[in-house]
């Protein structure tokens, strides 16, 4: 152990655990360049120079601990968050927070996929693990990195279709008013949007194949459905009754036709997909 002059500094230079250690001494005088390597060697020994990080002292069971107790105890959420920690701890054990890595976390949202959890469970779970390194980055200084933000949430798809009973929707057609009633119809046995309906001409309606076509779908691309007799049923009363003045299949009450214009807008979002 002893003194190296670098320019006009002094560092610091020996050997510990089998390597190398070059240390500046921030000091251009020799003499507190001296007593500065002195202390060095008394820490050395007392094993207080080379102090663990942080991430090696504290664990992730102390770290979700204090996350449960000093804010999720505070959020509205709280069962949930308990039930994140719980899976969280249930998979990592108790590591050092150093030993939690990106790859451990994606380790972890491989197998609650193996479980059959949904992605927007998963990103809520992985959603605490990341505001608890945080906490302890930023407010308890625990750590210095968070390694979850090094990991990607996962896109959610958890939608799900939801068709009627019949029971359902004779219950449904039947409290129905007449206007709605037609309109609910066209849509549970088309599965075409509220627009579409709305906005359908006759030039779109081939009643001989039995066929309809969106010329510009929610997409922007023309589709056409096919239609069962009920539809072409319905479409052929309608076309019997059919204003001259207009093409549209279902024109409001303002354009020639019986439908309350106010209430297409409110009553229809009940049977749109």
């Amino acid at each position: 152990m002893g003194l190296v002059k670098r320019g006009e500094m002094w560092w610091m230079s020996f050997m510990y655990q089998g390597q190398q250690v070059r240390r500046s001494t921030g000091t251009t005088d020799k003499r507190l360049a001296e007593a500065i390597l002195g202390q060095v060697k008394v820490q050395i020994v007392e094993g207080r120079f080379f102090d663990k990080p942080k991430e090696q002292e504290r664990t992730l069971k102390e770290l979700l601990d204090r996350y449960t107790s000093e804010h999720a105890a505070r959020r509205a959420n709280y069962r949930r968050e308990l039930t994140s920690v719980k899976n969280l701890k249930a998979f990592f054990g108790n590591p050092t927070l150093e030993q939690v890595t990106p790859k451990h976390i994606v380790a972890y949202k491989n197998h609650r996929y193996t479980e059959g959890v949904k992605p927007a469970t998963i990103n809520r779970e992985l959603a605490t693990l990341k505001k608890a390194f945080n906490l302890a980055r930023r407010e308890w200084e625990w750590c210095t990195d968070n390694p979850v933000c090094r990991v990607s949430m996962e896109q959610e798809n958890n939608t799900r279709d939801r068709w009627l009973t019949v029971d359902e929707e004779q219950r449904l057609l039947h409290a129905a008013t007449p206007w709605l009633r037609e309109l609910m119809l066209f849509a549970l046995h088309t599965g075409m949007r509220q627009g579409e309906i709305l906005s359908l001409t006759w030039a779109g309606v081939d009643l001989f194949r039995r066929t309809a076509t969106v010329f510009k779908s929610k997409n922007g691309e023309r589709r056409t459905i096919p239609l069962n007799g009920t539809v072409i049923d319905l479409l052929k009363q309608k076309y019997a009754l059919r204003h001259p003045e207009t093409d549209l299949v279902f024109p409001s009450q303002g354009r020639h036709g019986s439908m309350p214009t106010t209430s297409v807008g409110v009553c229809a979002s009940c049977w749109t997909r």
